[in-house]
């Protein structure tokens, strides 16, 4: 670990000395009218501007863990906030996300980090920072997972989420007498409500939700987790984006996510709120 801060003190350093440089911007614009972008690219010096989407479950998660990154890095952290929550349907986001990374932002926190990524080549993701799982939920108390839940009984499942892509696809693979009907919902308070009317047998939905669901939500108070099996294990890996081009930016950022990892700063950040999942990249 001490060997580790001496390189990234040493590669900051460098950056230090450009702080009023600029460059051209080369990046494609995927039709993004051009006055929308800043045709120059602000050097870090010796601060880094973080920004995430202000309506992200893990937004507070996410500046912590900025601003861990930004102390290994014996930088200044600034964070900028915006977006307001992208459509569904991903309409306009890599838009949104170029402009936004093109004229503010040196770091997006709070990407999924997968091994197919839709992102274009102008995009580059950091390592994963956490891995936070998906869990079942339910409130009746012998039940201890979800092989437990009578098929008779519906589930309700997080909208679009990776939980539910990996529930369907386990789903369509067993005979329809042994898998349970599946209701998908984009509102989780209305989820819980149904999960304790009894029209539910359990809900499926991403361990950060359910941590806040559990603080903010009364009704929630009688959820307690139970195991996924049969249906797999999944895990969401969440990281960072930067510039394709700042390679080094992106090197210095991975090397102290696996700093922060090993010494258990990012495992003490999960504590913090409740989440569980794995820290770095294990999964």
């Amino acid at each position: 670990m001490r060997q580790l801060i001496k390189s990234l003190r040493s590669g900051i350093s460098s950056l230090m000395l450009v702080t009023t440089m600029t460059i051209p911007v080369l990046a494609q614009t995927s039709g993004i009218p051009e006055e929308l972008l800043n045709n120059s690219r602000r050097q870090k010096g010796d601060s880094l501007i973080f920004c995430n989407d202000a309506n992200s479950r893990l937004r507070d998660f996410d500046r912590d863990i900025a601003k861990a990154i930004g102390d290994a890095l014996f930088l200044k952290v600034d964070f900028k906030e915006g977006f307001g929550g992208f459509p569904l349907s991903g309409d306009g986001f890599l838009q949104e996300l170029q402009i936004a990374m093109t004229n503010d932002c040196d770091v997006m926190m709070g990407m999924s980090v997968q091994e197919e990524s839709a992102f274009p080549d102008w995009a580059a993701m950091t390592r994963p920072y956490v891995s936070l799982p998906y869990v079942m939920a339910v409130i009746e108390p012998d039940w201890k997972s979800l092989g437990d839940i009578p098929f008779d009984r519906m589930l309700g499942t997080s909208m679009q989420s990776m939980g539910e892509m990996v529930y369907i696809t386990w789903s369509q693979q067993q005979p329809e007498a042994k898998r349970w009907v599946r209701l998908p919902y984009a509102d989780m308070d209305l989820m819980v409500k149904r999960l304790n009317d009894g029209r539910l047998g359990g809900i499926m939905l991403w361990q950060p939700t359910y941590s806040q669901l559990k603080k903010n939500n009364p009704e929630a108070k009688d959820l307690r987790l139970v195991d996924l099996k049969p249906v797999p294990n999944v895990y969401t890996k969440v990281g960072a984006l930067v510039d394709a081009r700042d390679s080094f930016l992106r090197t210095e950022v991975d090397q102290a996510i696996e700093a922060l990892a090993a010494d258990g700063t990012i495992g003490k950040i999960m504590e913090k709120y409740g989440y569980e999942g794995v820290a770095g990249d294990s999964h």
